[in-house]
């Protein structure tokens, strides 16, 4: 007895201990996940808080030497415009070009400066000068000798022309309408003694040099227009496109201008903004398919970010636009954050070492008596569950061995319903299968008789005649009996190819007689309708006199009787169609249509079960029935059936 409290007070003791060492364990545990947390978010707020700071310096660095570079660039355009200002001027004090234009039709003057604008035009290195009148027609030019000439275009639509009839001077840049080649258009107007404007000279430069130099430095430069259309640049996929989308009025006012009639021009280049830091610049996001995003050394698969820096060219209402990748200074960044994150871990990481390392030296020993009592209290609850499981498993097998049983009993039954559903046919059928047999009997007992008579008489060939007749009767009787015991056998479903023309005519002949007694029209080609399908042949039939009857009940009062069938197959699989000319079908009644024991017919008439156990075969074969009404009246029922094809059951 005293042994038993004994271990009664040693079992209590040892598991007092093992509590307080799961307790202790656990504060330890919460603490040190703490720790570990708090260290972890320290590590990261010290990472993001560097590769902020490595970021903005870089993008800092980025815009003073953009904005650096940007000098050089404006100035380089600005002197190369200005180089060629004079031109214009110095034009409208030509003599032979004041003549010509009060006396626009003397072909000696028309020469000469036609002569004085190539020889300009040559030592300048401009592309075209030409001399236009009042009304924007082109009487002299350089290329006067040349297939592209201006001489005799109309340029009044032009902006410089305008600007120049209206304000002085014009400037204008764009494609030209002849030669399909851009430039800067310089324009003023010619004066006569009186102030009087005589015409307009004007002189085209390509700035194309510009572009040339600028593919030669490290990072993209554009010139855009007012409107933001890229007129320079030095990735030449982005010429002519557009950094945000066009309003319509600035689509309409470039469009008449003819401004930058070439093929792709005008379509966003896709740029985003996605940061403003000054109104001079700002973060931009460059999609994949971006010329710029192509042009990189090592393409990105995600949208890629540039610094835009901005400054307007003195003198225009352009603007300079350098545009600087930003992977660099991010690349820059990161290795700084990563420095950052990896010295703070490595300190977090020896503190935590060091503390750990005391905690399990201290742990050790307790946890190993601690661990003996959890293996055998453990030991015991996978006995308990053992046997719960045993338990559990017996009941589930006796639950799937009724589950089988029941879904057994449910298989006979429809078996039994789809024969009765076939018996119930044949009594709908018996009518008219007793008519097809009447008419051969009696044709048998007249036949007979004077056959006998034929005989007595010695009239042998008449009576051999009368003979044959009676057994063409009897094969035909035998026919009609073997397809209704066919019909109404009782056999397992078995998927097989089977025709759809022999289903139906089967299906047909079982109805014939009813199709003759009320006069209805029948519409079925067998040669349309050779597609085979997989099914089981006897239990198509079935479907199939079940659809002609109802098709048959539906049109009894009708004024036209037509039952249509039709045959489609269209790849893997084959449908077929049984159309009537009766009521037709309602949205309320196609709802219910395959509901077991609903019927549209008189009280009496049918049980309500003839398309719900079509419906169940149908689904047997892997296929489906489905009804509609018929616009023009009556209703149509379509079997979908797998197609057979060889070596594809």
């Amino acid at each position: 007895m005293g042994n038993g409290r004994s271990r009664a007070r040693g079992a209590r003791a040892c598991g007092e201990a093992v509590v307080k060492f799961v307790s202790a364990t656990s504060r330890r545990t919460r603490v040190l996940l703490a720790l570990v947390v708090a260290f972890a978010l320290l590590t990261v707020v010290a990472a993001w808080v560097a590769y902020r700071y490595a970021e903005q310096v870089e993008i800092r660095t980025l815009r003073d030497t953009a904005a650096h570079r940007l000098d050089g660039y404006e100035n380089a355009l600005t002197s190369e415009v200005r180089h060629y200002s004079y031109l214009p001027s110095l034009a409208s004090l030509n003599a032979d070009v004041l003549s010509m234009l009060r006396h626009p039709t003397d072909r000696d003057l028309v020469a000469r400066v036609n002569a004085y604008l190539q020889t300009v035009n040559a030592d300048a290195g401009s592309s075209a000068f030409y001399v236009m009148d009042k009304q924007g027609n082109t009487l002299a030019a350089s290329n006067w000798n040349q297939p592209k000439t201006f001489v005799g275009s109309n340029f009044s639509f032009r902006p410089y022309f305008i600007g120049a009839m209206r304000d002085g001077h014009g400037r204008f840049y764009g494609l030209g309408t002849v030669s399909n080649e851009a430039g800067y258009f310089l324009a003023e107007p010619i004066y006569d003694d009186a102030h009087r404007v005589l015409g307009v000279v004007t002189l085209k430069v390509n700035l194309d040099r510009i572009e040339s130099v600028w593919r030669q430095g490290a990072e993209p430069v554009l010139a855009v227009d007012s409107h933001g259309v890229i007129m320079l640049s030095s990735v030449p996929g982005l010429k002519y496109r557009t950094l945000r989308p066009l309003s319509a009025a600035a689509r309409a006012e470039i469009v008449s201008t003819h401004q930058y009639d070439a093929p792709g021009a005008l379509m966003p280049a896709g740029f985003t903004i996605e940061r403003t830091l000054a109104p001079n610049a700002w973060i931009e996001s460059v999609a994949r398919d971006n010329p710029l995003a192509t042009s990189l050394p090592t393409p990105q698969p995600f949208p890629t970010e540039f610094l835009v820096v901005t400054r307007p060219v003195s003198g225009t209402d352009w603007h300079i636009v350098v545009l600087s990748n930003l992977a660099p200074a991010r690349a820059v960044a990161r290795a700084l954050a990563r420095s950052a994150a990896l010295g703070l871990a490595f300190v977090v990481v020896l503190a935590l070492t060091v503390w750990q390392r005391r905690r399990i030296v201290a742990q050790r020993l307790a946890l190993r008596e601690a661990l003996q009592q959890l293996n055998e209290e453990l030991e015991r609850k996978v006995a308990r569950r053992t046997a719960a499981l045993s338990r559990a498993n017996r009941n589930l097998e006796h639950e799937v061995a009724m589950h089988r049983e029941t879904e057994a009993q449910l298989k006979a039954a429809f078996e039994e319903l789809v024969q009765a559903g076939k018996m119930a046919a044949l009594g709908q059928m018996a009518a008219g299968v007793t008519h097809e047999l009447n008419q051969p009997l009696a044709a048998l007992r007249t036949l007979s008789d004077n056959a006998l008579t034929f005989l007595e008489r010695g009239r042998a060939s008449h009576a051999e005649a009368n003979l044959r007749m009676i057994g063409e009767l009897i094969e035909r009787m035998g026919r009609i009996t073997s397809q209704l015991k066919r019909f109404a056998r009782k056999a397992p479903t078995q998927l097989q190819p089977v025709v759809a023309a022999e289903a139906i005519n089967n299906a047909l002949f079982l109805v014939g007689q009813r199709l003759r007694k009320e006069r209805v029209e029948l519409v079925f080609d067998p040669q349309l309708a050779d597609a085979r399908v997989l099914a089981d042949a006897n239990r198509l039939e079935q479907v199939l006199v079940n659809l002609f009857t109802n098709a048959l009940d539906a049109m009894a009062i009708a004024p036209v009787r037509r039952l249509e069938v039709t045959v489609e197959a269209d790849g893997n699989t084959t449908v077929i169609r049984v159309r009537d000319t009766g009521m037709g079908l309602s949205e309320a009644v196609r709802a219910r249509l395959f509901e077991p024991f609903f019927t549209t017919k008189e009280q009496g008439t049918g049980l309500g079960l003839g398309l719900a156990i079509s419906e169940g075969i149908v689904r047997e074969f892997s296929g489906s029935l489905k009804a509609s009404g018929r616009p023009e009246g009556g209703a149509e029922f379509s079997i979908y059936l797998r197609t057979y094809r060889e070596g594809n059951p």
